[in-house]
């Protein structure tokens, strides 16, 4: 038992974000909080696929969107050059897994 609580202490010390419990019977994955952004895995999961997918957009992998992810709750932020560009961005980031809401901060620049 000591063993185990040792363990379990470095891995906390070593800023790990996911452990692995057994019952003996099968394996549970315990998520945890990312130290560095505060989001959960399934928020990081959120805003890997919303940035990916602005990516593969055209038009807007030319813009720098930010993306804020909490509790499926997104924030976008930036600016972009029109605005058809700006409701395709908060449309890909509404039409994702996992999206709960969309707060749209990004700001139309037509000098971009």
């Amino acid at each position: 038992m000591r063993t185990v609580i040792l363990l379990l202490l470095a891995l906390g010390a070593a800023g790990c974000t996911g452990l692995l419990v057994s019952d003996g019977r099968s394996r549970v994955p315990v998520t945890q909080q990312d130290e560095r952004t505060g989001r959960s895995p399934e928020d990081n999961a959120i805003a890997a696929e919303i940035r990916q997918r602005l990516d593969q957009d055209t038009e807007l992998r030319n813009y720098t969107i930010g993306i804020g992810v909490r509790d499926g709750s997104v924030t976008l932020s930036g600016a972009v050059g029109s605005y058809p560009a700006r409701d395709r961005a908060v449309a890909i980031a509404g039409r994702t897994n996992g999206v709960r809401s969309v707060d749209n901060r990004i700001v139309v620049n037509t000098n971009l």
